[in-house]
């Protein structure tokens, strides 16, 4: 129980920290479309890939430093 909740908490620590790397280097790309009122839409494209990224690189260090100090 102490090793998945120890696991866990490496993992969170982690995902934060190269989540703030990730979305420095990998910049939030926003598009716009116009719609037939000249109202401009303001719409995200790469969140999911930024979250994605950040999580599967989290998952990778902590797998590696937990194997590592068993």
């Amino acid at each position: 129980m102490e090793e998945i909740a120890s696991f866990l908490l490496i993992l969170t620590i982690y995902f934060l920290g190269i989540l703030a790397i990730v979305q420095g280097v990998i910049r939030p790309k926003k598009f716009f479309l116009r719609k037939e009122s000249d109202e401009i839409i303001k719409i995200p494209v790469n969140y999911i890939r930024i979250l994605f990224l950040s999580f599967l690189l989290a998952l990778v260090t902590t797998t590696l430093a937990y194997l590592l100090f068993i």
